[in-house]
């Protein structure tokens, strides 16, 4: 009988081990499934995962070298298995994230080391073994399912939802330093300058166009929705910010006076959608930096709890782009709020 898989030497970590140089698929791992367990398999000339019996035996196998309690399949998992691909914290400058495959482990004692393999070759930080820490690790995805490759961004991710985590890990840090930035310091404007500082401070070194307006035509979502053309943003955007400190801020001295001035704000960036992207999240920060600086609590996170709830949001923006505010007038009286 042919043994399938042949544990590799001591000493062997990783699928990028001389002792592999001439191995197309090597065993990766093995984990618990609903009846028994997955064998998992990783072919290297397509730096890519395989299932199951996809292959041919026997195999050189480093599947050993650690034990998984998660199903590979399991999304919500928090622990951090080989074939991985994950968002490593590594907070240098020269790059704060690393978006990686995890390719081997090593163990010292209670320690315990990733092999992380750079999704984007062009990464500054090359194939590497990081301490694993689990508060600087973010499991990404299973590296099975088919990802959506990256839009351009300054963080050398290949993948969108590398992208999508490394926004919402920088995300609370930025909001609430921005936040008390302007709270602390009465002399600040909400003009046009702290809009486009909700947008910076966001995006911020992710892409290279945070806080800059866009400069082609945009249209938003599945239904196409039009907005305004890019050579006429910067003049609208004098205008909004005069308006809306004339007619609707200095006149805010009631709640009701505060929904109606976060109602217009909101309907008309959303018209002029100056941005390339992340249009929706500054003026989210937006709105809640004019309410809290005016001592109101400002909240619209129910309404995007959920996709259904999005669309709704999504919905009732538009509407009111649309003339017709009442929708988006009752989302934002539920997130506003007496402090």
């Amino acid at each position: 009988m042919v043994k399938k898989h042949i544990k590799a030497p001591d000493g062997v970590l990783h699928l990028n081990d001389v002792y592999f140089l001439n191995e197309k698929i090597i065993h990766l791992k093995t984990t618990p499934n609903r009846k028994n367990v997955t064998h998992f398999y990783w072919n290297k000339s397509r730096a890519e995962l395989i299932v199951g019996s996809k292959t041919h035996f026997p195999v050189s196998s480093i599947a050993h070298l650690e034990r998984y309690k998660k199903s590979f399949y399991d999304s919500n998992r928090k622990e951090i298995q080989m074939g991985d691909s994950v968002v490593w914290f590594f907070g240098k400058p020269i790059q704060p994230m690393v978006c990686a495959t995890v390719i081997g482990v090593a163990r010292k004692g209670l320690m315990r080391y990733l092999r992380l393999q750079p999704n984007d070759p062009k990464s500054k930080v090359p194939e590497t073994w990081a301490y694993y820490d689990s508060n600087r690790f973010f499991f990404i995805s299973n590296n099975l399912a088919v990802r959506r490759l990256s839009i351009p961004n300054n963080v050398y991710a290949k993948y969108q939802d590398e992208l999508d985590k490394i926004e919402e890990i920088y995300a609370p840090i930025r909001v609430s330093r921005l936040i008390f930035k302007y709270m602390t310091n009465g002399q600040l404007s909400l003009g046009e300058k702290a809009f486009k500082e909700c947008h910076f401070e966001l995006f911020r070194g992710i892409y290279p166009w945070a806080g800059e307006y866009r400069t082609h035509e945009l249209v938003i979502g599945p239904r196409q929705h039009p907005t305004m053309h890019p050579l006429e943003v910067k003049a609208a955007m004098k205008d909004f910010c005069h308006d809306f400190s004339h007619s609707y801020l200095r006149l805010a001295k009631n709640r009701k006076l505060m929904l109606d001035a976060l109602v217009f704000a909101h309907t008309k960036l959303a018209w002029m959608h100056p941005f390339e992207d992340g249009n929706g999240r500054a003026m989210r920060l937006y709105l809640e930096l004019v309410a809290k600086t005016r001592g109101y609590g400002f909240d619209l996170s129910a309404a995007m709890k959920s996709t259904k709830k999005k669309r709704y949001y999504h919905f009732a923006v538009w509407k009111a782009v649309e003339g017709h505010t009442q929708i988006l007038t009752a989302l934002l009286d539920k997130a506003l709020s007496d402090d």
